[in-house]
């Protein structure tokens, strides 16, 4: 049977030959400059495949970029992307700053810093999931509201998102009515108030991953999550 190398393993390769031919051929600063450009158009690629990224811009930081490649080790990496999905969770303006990136194995990095926004209709989609009901969706200024109903009786809830470190996210009703009367979170039907307090991103999330900042916008959640000695296999 052939074995098929991995994209991490042939990027790694295909970077490296290119230095050495390119050192050989026209000398240390112009293969510093084009290895550079061809490591970021490769790694870009790559966060194309795997996590669907819409318009990646991959920017590997300092100088020489040939010095830090033959040390193994790459001091800062920054990734942008207009788009991408995290483990079925679709995302929107994702930033990523890595810093001590291992380009040996076990590849990662010391630290990652990353934002991104969950859109409302992923959400919902989210809330519809973990609650098992039809639920709608919108933002009211830093909170969200989900409106549905049950045996046609109407049904509201307002609830914060705020975050939990590595548990990820603690959704808290501050508001239910029933009816378009107000009640207790408590005496909603269905045992909705407990499925609500299950809506989270931490499956979404590598493990390891502590999310820091959940503020949410017109657009949706914004997101900021930390990572720490993480390498890609965990990703």
């Amino acid at each position: 049977m052939t074995r098929t190398r991995s994209p991490r393993r042939r990027v790694g390769c295909v970077v490296g030959l290119t230095a050495a031919v390119l050192v050989l051929v026209g000398g240390t600063l112009l293969a510093d400059r084009v290895t550079h450009s061809i490591a970021e158009d490769v790694a870009a690629d790559a966060v194309r495949s795997q996590l669907g990224a819409t318009d990646p811009q991959v920017d590997v930081t300092g100088f020489p970029f040939l010095t830090q490649l033959a040390r193994g080790t790459l001091d800062d990496v920054h990734l942008t992307a207009t788009g991408a999905t995290l483990r079925g969770l679709d995302v929107t303006d994702l930033d990523v700053v890595a810093t001590g990136v291992a380009v040996r194995e076990p590849r990662g990095a010391e630290h990652v810093l990353a934002t991104a926004t969950v859109p409302t209709a992923a959400l919902e989609s989210l809330l519809r999931e973990r609650t098992g009901w039809d639920l709608a969706l919108a933002v009211d200024g830093e909170a969200l509201v989900a409106t549905g109903a049950v045996a046609g009786v109407p049904v509201g809830v307002t609830l914060t998102l705020a975050p939990a470190g590595a548990d990820g996210l603690v959704a808290t009703i501050t508001s239910a009515s029933l009816g378009g009367f107000s009640i207790d979170a408590g005496l909603l039907p269905d045992g909705l108030a407990s499925r609500i307090a299950e809506v989270d991103v931490a499956d979404q999330l590598p493990a390891g991953a502590e999310v820091t900042g959940a503020v949410v916008q017109a657009d949706g959640l914004h997101l900021t999550v930390e990572l720490a000695d993480v390498t890609l296999d965990s990703l």
